[in-house]
């Protein structure tokens, strides 16, 4: 990597933003000027970093400035100065739910499926599937008569309830009683009679971070597909939607790549992402290597996959954790999977990781790689971004002193109701992770 190159491409850029501002129409450019192709080019160099994300604004900021000037725009000054902390760890205890509790909503009782319970030094919390209704407070007891207050998290994590106090660690059994009156539905949180163990292997497979981050840009093109490509099982091809997303943005993001030393110059996965543009009828996308013809086998399964199949039943898939070897100096568990009215999801926990900028090929926080599914047929899935709930210290702000996070992904697209088993691969910049995952509705 070299970063001294990465920020003469992103500075040239920059130039060449600003003379095509200039050349553009009096009265044609909006009051504040932006260049998104210079944000998505400086957003993908720091998602690698390859530039920091203060000098990126600085960059971004200075443009923006010499448009106004200019064109007499509105201008705005560059913000504070922003310096991505280094990424800080955590220890948890996970420990499988995988049962169902009942929450009053007015006059109705509703069915929560609680996944896992979750304990660090920044509290305590269970995660649950979904929640179906508004905030609720009810009540715990421990194994030695203990209470505990449980309370809904908030719109930003509305897939966790939080336990107020933090139960010790060595808890074994929890009773949720969700109103008065009504039975208490137990939680074991102690040893149990061992489910069938999660199978995990790392091998060393040297990835570039270039060819990782058009991974990236592969599995985000491919999950818009995959909705209204089920829909049509004889058509896969963009919509209109999906070629303006794309716009011309990998273009610029490989020659980024290549001139930060990011990409190997024989590489062949900028073709490789050029041939799947040009599969789904996506022009105009930049990259000047020629079309591959030969596609990764999972980009390839999820083309050419048969129609929409019968879903799993909502509820647990895998009441499970699958903690995996370190990839890039991140770990992550799989800390469950259920299948409900928003599909097929994955929860993950992660540390050593940092919260990313939003940006079009987000993955939430980095470093996280794309987790690729295989399924029990042998067809492959990819996961989206389905949201994410940050942990810090006892008394710290999780999104300024993140030590781990909870993050939920989309499988897409979801399983069908004969998937016995899923393995998931998560490819880093030294190895490759494979973890086999049976799965069982409950």
């Amino acid at each position: 990597m070299d970063r001294e190159r990465a920020e003469t491409h992103l500075r040239l850029l920059a130039e060449a933003e600003l003379h095509r501002a200039m050349k553009m129409p009096a009265g044609s450019l909006p009051g504040r000027w932006h260049s998104a192709r210079l944000a998505l080019v400086a957003q993908a160099l720091s998602a690698v970093g390859a530039v920091g994300v203060d000098v990126a604004d600085e960059i971004q900021a200075d443009v923006g400035l010499a448009v106004a000037a200019r064109r007499r725009l509105g201008a705005r000054g560059p913000g504070p100065r922003r310096i991505r902390p280094a990424p800080r760890r955590a220890s948890w205890r996970a420990v499988p739910a995988g049962q169902v509790i009942k929450v009053r909503d007015g006059g109705v009782r509703r069915e929560v499926l609680v996944v896992a319970y979750v304990q660090s030094a920044g509290g305590a919390r269970f995660i649950v599937a979904e929640w179906p209704v508004g905030p609720v407070t009810f009540t715990a007891a421990d194994d030695r008569g203990v209470s505990y207050q449980v309370s809904w998290h908030g719109e930003m994590a509305p897939r966790e309830l939080l336990l107020r106090p933090d139960p010790p660690r060595q808890v074994r059994w929890l009773d949720l009683t969700t109103a008065a009156g009504k039975p208490a539905t137990g939680i074991d949180l102690g040893p149990r009679n061992p489910a069938p163990a999660p199978e995990v292997t790392a091998t060393p497979n040297a990835h570039s971070p270039g060819e990782l981050l058009l991974d990236v840009i592969a599995a985000r093109i491919l999950t818009a597909v995959a909705p209204f490509a089920q829909g049509n099982p004889g058509q896969r091809a963009a919509n209109d939607d999906l070629r303006a997303f794309v716009g011309d943005g990998p273009g610029h993001i490989v020659a980024a790549l290549h001139a930060a030393g990011l990409l190997p110059p024989d590489s062949p996965v900028p073709g490789q992402l050029a041939g799947l543009c040009a599969r789904l009828g996506i022009t105009g996308h930049g990259i000047t290597a020629p079309p591959a013809d030969d596609l990764p086998e999972q980009w390839h399964s999820m083309l050419t996959r048969r129609g929409p199949q019968p879903p799993p039943a909502p509820g647990i898939l895998a009441a499970t954790i699958a903690e995996l070897p370190e990839l890039d100096g991140a770990t992550i568990a799989i800390a469950g999977l259920h299948h409900g009215e928003r599909g097929t999801i994955m929860h993950l926990l992660a540390t050593g990781v940092t919260l990313e900028d939003d940006w079009p090929y987000a993955r939430g926080v980095r470093p996280l790689p794309v987790l690729w599914i295989r399924d029990s047929d042998g067809r492959w899935h990819t996961t989206r971004l389905d949201g994410l709930s940050p942990w810090g210290d006892t008394g710290s702000s999780p999104w300024t002193d993140t030590r781990m996070v909870t993050v939920w992904l989309k499988i897409v697209p979801p399983l069908d109701q004969r998937t016995a088993w899923i393995e998931i691969h998560a490819a880093g910049r030294s190895a490759q992770v494979r973890a086999t995952v049976p799965l069982s509705s409950q």
